[in-house]
């Protein structure tokens, strides 16, 4: 993405970026993930984190246990990502977009920060593990924490990494989905304060 951004012009990114995004905006309600943030090329959501109250508002969940379905509509809202990545063409090839995605579920701080501009904010380990799994994935692929893996259904596709190492946090097990139909690979080939148990997702393009 950083070489992309030296070589078209801020228009072009900025276009670029929407298509992607707005892409996967689309289908986050369908699994029922929350849009945390975008960073860049980095689009980053939370599972299990919002939810429709007695009077039909979205608040915050306090803690508790971790939902075991959430944590498979999360992993599936990732596949969702890659498909529609697959869909979308890089303005510098015309080769469609790649992308890593991260995963890993754990125990955030939410809440809103700062008075000028206040932002819906998300803290703790788990945002960094989540940007840890992202950062040391796979193009098209999805990087998942052993506590996430441990929480998903068994299916075709996965693997083990052997164990990575990983910044601050030192060897972790890991594992890696891999889509399994050609045509589904072919495409990304080159995202008042409480806790609670979340799971935390973060995709972006290849550096």
């Amino acid at each position: 993405f950083t070489p992309m951004c030296r070589q078209l012009p801020p228009a072009v990114i900025l276009k670029f970026l929407n298509d992607l995004f707005v892409r996967f905006d689309s289908v986050l309600d369908a699994y029922g993930v929350y849009k945390v943030e975008t960073i860049g090329d980095c689009y980053v959501v939370a599972g299990g984190l919002v939810y429709e109250d007695a009077d039909g508002m979205a608040a915050v969940r306090g803690s508790g246990e971790v939902d075991s379905q959430q944590t498979d509509r999360t992993f599936n809202f990732a596949r969702a990502m890659l498909r529609s990545a697959s869909r979308v063409l890089l303005p510098t090839t015309g080769q469609p977009v790649c992308i890593r995605i991260g995963i890993h579920t754990g125990p955030v701080v939410s809440g809103v920060v700062g008075t000028r501009m206040p932002r819906f904010c998300l803290f703790g380990d788990t945002m960094n593990t989540a940007s840890r799994m992202e950062s040391t994935g796979v193009p098209g692929c999805i990087h998942v924490s052993e506590e996430t893996y441990g929480m998903l259904r068994p299916e075709p596709g996965w693997a083990p990494t052997g164990g990575i190492e990983v910044k601050g946090k030192g060897r972790m097990n890991t594992y890696l989905w891999r889509p399994q139909q050609p045509s589904a690979s072919s495409g990304p080939t080159s995202l008042g304060t409480t806790v609670s148990p979340r799971f935390m997702s973060a995709a972006s393009l290849p550096r």
